[in-house]
């Protein structure tokens, strides 16, 4: 039984941003976030009256490769797919292959 699968990187990226206004802080927190990356987070790390608000982005990867693996039942080519997937990679979706 022939199994296929799609893994994607688990790396990340951080970038910090500063702003008169939380929008403006947002806007330079997120300027950055770098190609092959997809924003997932802001958060506030300070907001005190009379100083700038400074905002955090956290983005990961959106880089996917596909894998294979097979074994004699479904639970066997399951554990090879599993495997199979490297260090820094998560395993995001499995396709049964048709015999």
């Amino acid at each position: 039984m022939k199994m296929t699968g799609t893994i994607r990187s688990t790396e990340g990226w951080t970038g910090h941003g500063a702003g008169l206004t939380a929008g403006e802080a947002r806007e330079h927190a997120i300027a950055d976030v770098p190609a092959g990356y997809e924003l997932v987070d802001t958060m506030t790390e300070s907001a005190k009256p009379g100083e700038p608000v400074t905002m955090r982005s956290s983005a990961r990867s959106i880089e996917t490769r596909a894998i294979a693996a097979d074994g004699a039942d479904y639970a066997g080519a399951l554990r090879g797919l599993r495997d199979a997937v490297p260090d820094g990679w998560q395993l995001q979706a499995v396709t049964l292959e048709s015999a």
